[in-house]
């Protein structure tokens, strides 16, 4: 039995191989595969089935079979080798429509409410779909049968070639990935994501360390730029090319963001400095960024759209339309990060075609490098002040992350912990201490950034210098009370809700709003603003202009692996990293018997993929 077991794995292996390579069939993907491409993608193929077939045999067959169940057995691994095939069936057409695999969402559409104003499907649909459904079952049954002729002539040395083959396949597959995906090869990076749920190996850090220098970075070239041409492979960035009619004066555009900034922390005593800018300026007080992790909220702000898109546009070598922009009108674009923007890969993302390149600051500690960070922006202030030449600027503060300053500067807030013991995080904890040690890093960071609004006033650049002051995301301190701290956690305001705060050169008069605002409305706003583009906002982003009211619902955060719509309410529904849909209230109470909207999911959907091909 043991062996006609294995031998029908290896048959529904390969058939459910099969499966995972007709996604391809008529994929933009075709276009970009090449030899080692369809290599990599054969073996993921059959290491991936190989994987998931794996489990019944393991979950149910060997644990009856050790009860001496064995026609429960046999008939409970036949079955789940025909439910895997009808699944994967069903998420091929899942994926050809939505552009993602089964998921919550698409199964709470099908169950919930309404759900036939969508799927309004013909009787003969039904037939045909029931009819391949019998086909599955079938042929799933007939591989038993062949499995059991087999078992009798099958040897040892089939057997073990049957199995190294697997694992030939297996260890090919993820080792070709981790040096495709470092490489940035688009045949590999693109047809991985046709597989569902598949994840291989990457190890960008130790090739990184390995090779010296990242490969893709040191082959682009400030003179390769190739503006607003990402219109190609299996996406479509811009939807049309992109019109703009310059300012003859060119404002400068320096963005001041702070990693995990908890807008609680904004206050005349905490943040003396910003608080005071702020009411000099637009204050946006209803705003939430497009992730609750710096990765997502970084490339969602600056492309304006998802971070959902990453991996396409990744490998597509798609370069943000606002900073292409920026770098044909003549500006000087320069970024001064806290932390290093090589992991994640921020400088072959989102800052690829910005010319010399600042990727990380020198400093022993995040305080050190915050502080040089400061200090070198302000050094090139004079030569800006000096130049014709516009610039953008940004300056991206890490304190307020990572916690590490002398201990001499830990004193403001007390009590206050002398570093972040995550040991001691639980829901009955006092969050004080540890608020406090926040509080005197945003602190240090107010006046760094003081510093940075005065010496933008002592060289005259204020005059026509927009600064643009927000966080990438939030930062919690239990205040759901369901033990969340930190960031990456969650979907609520306290991990995506963070300040905005904008001051034009040109005399508008300081204002607080308090309509819904994203970080997907920074780009389209100054893209028209200070750029002079005409293209409607929608051909390039998610966004709108920040001072345009119409509602944000659906509004989507969070990466491709694990994204959530906000909607009306601030009613979270999160496709969770296992494909499941929770449904929580905005303090992320689960809100119990949800029915999803069909009609407005499909809309919301629609909106979401509408720049992939």
């Amino acid at each position: 039995m043991y062996r006609k077991a294995f031998l029908y794995y290896a048959l529904a292996t390969l058939l459910v191989a099969m499966q995972f390579l007709t996604f391809i069939k008529g994929s933009a993907v075709l276009q970009v595969m090449d030899a080692a491409g369809w290599a990599f993608f054969l073996t993921s193929c059959l290491s991936h089935a190989a994987v998931v077939m794996l489990v019944p045999l393991v979950v149910l067959f060997l644990p009856l079979m050790l009860l001496k169940q064995r026609k429960t057995a046999a008939t409970l691994l036949v079955a789940s080798g025909m439910l895997i095939s009808v699944l994967v069936f069903l998420d091929m057409q899942v994926y050809n429509l939505y552009r993602f695999h089964i998921n919550g969402f698409v199964l709470n559409m099908v169950v919930g409410q309404n759900a036939t104003e969508v799927f309004a499907f013909s009787p003969l649909l039904y037939l045909k779909e029931s009819a391949l459904f019998a086909f599955f079952i079938v042929l799933h049954l007939l591989l038993w049968a062949v499995a059991s002729r087999w078992s009798h002539r099958c040897h040892r040395r089939q057997l073990l070639t049957i199995v190294l083959t697997l694992i030939a396949a297996t260890l090919f597959a993820h080792g070709y990935h981790v040096y495709a995906s470092f490489l940035q090869r688009p045949s590999v990076i693109k047809s991985r994501r046709l597989l569902p749920y598949y994840f291989p190996t990457t190890a960008y850090k130790f090739m990184l360390r390995h090779v010296g220098c990242d490969p893709v970075a040191t082959a682009s070239s400030p003179n390769s730029l190739n503006t607003h041409n990402a219109a190609s492979g299996d996406i479509r960035y811009p939807l049309q090319p992109i019109q703009a009619q310059p300012l003859q004066e060119k404002p400068n555009i320096v963005l001041i963001l702070i990693d995990s900034w908890n807008r609680r922390s904004l206050t005349p005593s905490c943040m003396p400095n910003i608080y005071r800018y702020a009411h000099e300026s637009q204050w946006f007080q209803n705003h939430l960024s497009c992730s609750n992790g710096t990765r997502s909220a970084v490339f969602g702000m600056f492309f304006s759209l998802p971070s959902y898109y990453w991996d396409l546009f990744e490998a597509n070598h798609a370069s943000p339309v606002f900073i292409d922009e920026m770098l044909r009108q003549g500006y000087n674009c320069q970024v001064y990060p806290g932390a290093t923007i090589q992991n994640p890969p921020f400088h072959r993302v989102v800052f690829q075609h910005i010319p010399h390149l600042n990727t990380a600051t020198e400093g022993a500690t995040v305080y050190d490098r915050d502080r040089q960070l400061t200090d070198n922006f302000i050094a090139s202030l004079p030569h800006h002040a000096n130049d014709r030449q516009p610039f953008f600027a940004m300056l991206f503060y890490d304190l307020a992350h990572s916690y590490q300053m002398p201990q001499k500067l830990n004193t403001r807030f007390r009590p206050a912990w002398p570093y972040a013991d995550y040991t001691k995080l639980s829901p009955s904890l006092d969050p004080t201490p540890y608020f406090n040690l926040y509080r005197n890093c945003c602190y240090q960071i107010d006046i760094m950034v003081g510093q940075v609004l005065q010496a933008l006033q002592q060289h005259r650049l204020h005059r026509n210098t927009i600064v643009i002051i927000t966080g990438d995301h939030a930062q919690e301190f239990n205040e759901n009370h369901k033990n969340f701290w930190g960031h990456n956690g969650n979907f609520s305001k306290w991990q995506i809700a963070v300040p905005l705060i904008v001051h034009w050169p040109d005399g508008t008069q300081p204002q607080q709003f308090t309509h819904r605002t994203t970080h997907y409305d920074i780009v389209p706003t100054l893209m028209h603003a200070a750029l002079g583009v005409t293209s409607p906002d929608s051909t390039y982003s998610l966004g709108h202009q920040l001072l345009d009211t119409q509602s944000r619902s659906w509004h989507v955060v969070g990466s491709e692996l694990n994204y959530a719509f906000i909607i009306d309410g601030d009613t979270i529904l999160e496709k969770t990293a296992e494909g499941t849909l929770d449904v929580t209230d905005s303090c992320l109470n689960p809100v119990a018997s949800y029915h999803l909207n069909p009609r407005q999911f499909r809309q919301a959907v629609d909106r979401l993929n509408r720049f992939m091909k």
